[in-house]
Parts: structure tokens; C-alpha cells; sequence
């Protein structure tokens, strides 16, 4: 019993932390789903110790986590990209 209630408590303390990182850095594309990703990867975590769980959900986390992963990276990629576009006209 003592390793859900610390499982839980872990789970909770990595949300609350990836969501006022996302609501501090409103406006910062990556910070924003990278958070979420985070958030969905802690989630996918936790299922992993859920009993009777259907089997089709897991799957269709993972495509979500991927595509989301992809998403932080186009992100970063662009701010890479801007960066490098405003570094060259100064």
C-alpha cells in the first residue's frame, strides 16, 4: 500500500511541476509541449501498473507520445531556425 500512496504522490508532484512549467512559459511553443509530453509519458508510466487495463489503450498512447515528441522537435527545430535568421542580420 505504501508504494502506491508514493506512487501517486510522485505522479501528482511531476504534474503539478510540468504544469506551472507550462503555464510560466506561456507563449514558448516548445516549453508548452514538451510539458505536455512529459505529462502523457508520466500518465503512460502509471497505466503500466493498472490491472485489466484494455489492451488497445497503450497503443494509442504511444502514437499520441510520438507525435507529440515529433511536435517538440519541429518546435525546437523553428526556434533554432528564427534564432539563427535573427543572429545573422545583427
Amino acid at each position: 500500500m505504501g508504494g502506491i500512496t508514493g506512487g501517486i504522490g510522485l505522479f501528482l508532484f511531476y504534474g503539478y511541476t510540468f504544469w506551472r512549467t507550462f503555464k510560466t512559459n506561456s507563449g514558448n511553443r516548445v516549453i508548452e509541449c514538451g510539458s505536455v509530453t512529459l505529462m502523457l509519458l508520466a500518465i503512460i508510466l502509471a497505466l503500466f501498473k493498472v490491472p485489466n487495463l484494455p489492451d488497445w489503450v497503450l497503443p494509442y498512447l504511444a502514437i499520441l507520445l510520438f507525435a507529440l515528441c515529433m511536435l517538440t522537435m519541429l518546435f525546437l527545430a523553428q526556434q533554432g531556425y528564427r534564432a539563427l535568421r535573427r543572429r545573422k542580420t545583427q
